[in-house]
């Protein structure tokens, strides 16, 4: 959205959207709520995950005042980058009127001009000597991870899957589905997006497109929406899968770890051998050539954080999006030292790695994919787990997260998975109950990070993540990429 005056003050804000990723995060949006909007907040209808939902300007006769967490900095070119924690949707970009404007509410006053509203729905200002209530949304989509079959044709050094033969059969898969939708309805979900993943899903393209087809007609019949993506590692798909994908409109996620031999040394074929050339060949002549643009997955770790800018370039030429993962340490990988997110080497690298978007500087939204879980709309949790996310086993289990498929909480799914999910071992707590998370200017973008790492980590699951430095040390350069990414998108910057 674009906000010019006669005064030229102008304030562009931020549409962040939505990117894939190789986890399912909380999409449960952040109400923020103040004394004069709380006759509202006791309702039983079911919150909005919707961005433009989050705010509402309480009476234009209430003083109002700068909002003492907001933060701004000059962007260049006469701009300012104006963020704070409560902003609906990402960061703010203010001309130099308008970030007079807001420097004048350092004196609280009401709101009496068309940019004064605009500064209150992005919380950059906010009523004066009134208490906050945050209120957490029940997101519209339920994610569904099915794991398809353990088996894989690579051997990467930090996978949590122990390789088998073992893979989920046909009757398996329709009777999750059957399942899955019938859990979506019971609890008021608008969409499900499935997640076919393995292991190589790709390994069993035809149990794929039987569960595709099912899925399209559950969500004709429920009338509940549908998504869906296929995680691979690009190695198997050929042309007619390819016209499949597009025909059924099922997005496609590949893992690239680097170029090269960066990439080959921490995802290497099964028996050993280099991969990356084979991903490339996929891309270049099997997907684009089909109108197929693959979302692509860095799993950035102490091993190849110096060449993670590398694969950024190589997506970024393809105009592919391009999603940062933290490396996540398991049973299979502890051995791995040198997998271990080393601080300065991680920031090191995803600096490079934020080098290279500052020089093609993409104009859809691409923060999301920045940061590991990091979203810009501002969300609770870091992870969807007992509310918006569940995960089941090649034999239809019912686990708590994709990185413990060996641990299952129920022998199957019924109505009251998300339940059981919750009742599970796994704590999935909300930011503002974590140590230390309560009160940081970026607590509902991170949201305190993996919890599964966390607790791995310190052994507790109400603390902030063991890597905070590197999300707090991070996340301003990634905040000021959207900025000038916003003055890219309304032509101010070219």
């Amino acid at each position: 959205m674009q906000t010019l005056t006669s005064s030229n003050e102008i304030v562009l804000v931020s549409c962040i959207g939505k990117q894939d990723e190789d986890c399912a995060c909380a999409d449960g949006a952040v109400s923020v709520l103040f004394n004069d909007e709380l006759v509202d907040a006791n309702n039983d209808c079911a919150c909005s995950d919707r961005p433009s939902s989050l705010c509402r300007v309480g009476s234009t006769r209430t003083p109002h005042f700068r909002n003492p967490e907001s933060c701004i900095s000059p962007l260049g070119g006469g701009f300012h980058l104006a963020y704070n924690p409560l902003a609906p949707n990402g960061p703010s970009v203010l001309s130099e009127a308008a970030a007079a404007r807001w420097r004048s509410f350092e004196t609280p006053q009401s709101l009496v001009r068309p940019i004064d509203h605009i500064l209150a729905e992005q919380r950059l200002v906010v009523p004066h000597q009134q208490s906050i209530k945050v209120r957490f949304g029940k997101p519209e989509t339920l994610t569904v991870w099915l794991h398809v079959t353990n088996a894989c044709n690579l051997d990467c050094s930090y996978c949590y899957v122990r390789k088998s033969s073992a893979s989920m059969n046909a009757d398996t898969g329709q009777r999750v589905l059957e399942q899955v939708f019938s859990v979506a309805n019971t609890e008021g979900f608008k969409r499900v997006k499935l997640k076919y993943a393995g292991g190589e899903a790709t390994l069993h393209w035809e149990l794929i497109c039987q569960l595709h087809d099912r899925a399209r007609k559950l969500s004709a019949t429920s009338g509940i929406a549908l998504s869906e993506v296929v995680l691979s590692n690009g190695l198997r798909l050929r042309g007619q899968q390819a016209a499949w994908l597009g025909s059924a409109q099922v997005k496609l996620m590949i893992s690239l770890d680097g170029i090269g031999a960066v990439h080959d040394r921490q995802r290497p074929l099964k028996g050993g051998g280099p991969s990356f050339a084979e991903i490339e060949r996929t891309v270049d002549d099997v997907l684009l050539p089909n109108g197929v643009r693959p979302d692509v997955s860095v799993t950035v770790t102490g091993s190849n954080a110096h060449g993670i800018a590398d694969a950024v370039q190589w997506a970024l030429a393809r105009n592919l999006r391009v999603s940062l993962n933290l490396y996540r340490q398991n049973a299979l990988s502890a051995s791995r030292a040198e997998l271990g997110l080393k601080e300065d080497v991680i920031i090191e690298g995803m600096r490079a790695a934020y080098g290279v978007f500052m020089e093609c500087l993409p104009v859809y939204p691409f923060f999301n994919g920045l940061l590991d879980r990091v979203q810009g709309q501002a969300h609770s949790h870091t992870c969807g787990a007992g509310i918006s996310y569940l995960v089941v086993t090649h034999e239809g289990k019912l686990a708590q997260c994709h990185m413990h498929l060996e641990e299952p909480v129920a022998p199957q799914l019924d109505d009251n998975a998300l339940d059981v999910v919750v009742s599970g071992w796994l704590d999935n707590v909300e930011v503002e109950a974590k140590e230390d998370c309560a009160d940081c200017l970026y607590r509902f973008r991170c949201t305190g990070g993996c919890p599964l790492e966390t607790y791995r980590v310190t052994g507790k699951w109400d603390v902030r993540s063991p890597h905070c430095r590197i999300y707090r040390t991070l996340l301003p350069d990634a905040l000021r990429l959207e900025g000038l990414r916003l003055l890219k998108v309304h032509g101010y910057l070219v």
